[in-house]
């Protein structure tokens, strides 16, 4: 069985603060006299359920296009549960407190309850839960399986301490040259509810090829028990 964890787009969709939206253009429509419905869509990359590569905050990371596919296939996800309030951070305790099964997973799946919110827009883009700094180092430092993070909010680092640290939580996950191991890629504003209480086997988190640049939207699937 297969469930969605991506929301879908539209204009409405809750952004990180200071992004634009998205718009939906229509190019035409068959109901003006127009021979077909075509329509332009203006996206910013790091709005909805979305993948950041490397190149996000590194100009000689790899690009969304550059990265093989098989990195965005997932076989031992584990989901890293701790329900956080408006500017809580996950700890290292709190990913610890995975089990044993932490130091084999690929991919960890941050689930913070915020995704309880997202049709709140305003609860949902305010100060919402991240990763801590500390808890990004352990991840990059001592879990050497993990290869991506995903989280339930608009973004892996705090939208108040992010902008303040020059966005050090991205840099440590994201960078594959200072720590000489691989980098981590970066699902955010992904949807948690469908695979709680469910036993998952494998995530499909499949980018658009968009040469050159830093992200990508991403419909993400869980393949269930």
């Amino acid at each position: 069985m297969f469930v969605e964890m991506a929301y879908p787009l539209s204009p409405e969709i809750p952004v990180f603060p200071g992004l634009p939206y998205d718009e939906f253009i229509p190019l035409s429509r068959m109901n003006r006299g127009g021979e077909a419905n075509n329509t332009a869509v203006k996206h910013p990359l790091h709005n909805g359920t979305h993948v950041d590569a490397p190149y996000h905050f590194y100009d000689a990371g790899r690009t969304i296009d550059q990265i093989p596919i098989t990195e965005f296939v997932f076989s031992k996800p584990l989901i890293v549960r701790k329900d956080l309030r408006k500017g809580g951070l996950l700890q290292p305790d709190d990913i610890e407190a995975a089990g044993p099964m932490l130091r084999s997973a690929d991919i960890l799946l941050l689930c913070t309850g915020y995704h309880a919110f997202r049709a709140d827009k305003s609860a949902y883009v305010d100060d919402f839960p991240a990763l801590s700094l500390e808890a990004a180092r352990l991840i990059r430092n001592d879990l050497l399986n993990v290869k991506a993070v995903a989280i339930d909010t608009l973004s892996i680092e705090s939208c108040t301490r992010g902008p303040k640290s020059g966005f050090v939580v991205h840099k440590t996950l994201l960078d594959g040259e200072m720590y000489q191991t691989r980098p981590l890629l970066i699902f955010e504003d992904v949807n948690m509810g469908p695979i709680l209480e469910k036993s998952i086997s494998r995530i499909y988190a499949f980018p658009l090829r968009l040469v050159g640049l830093d992200a990508s939207p991403v419909n993400m699937i869980a393949e269930v028990l």
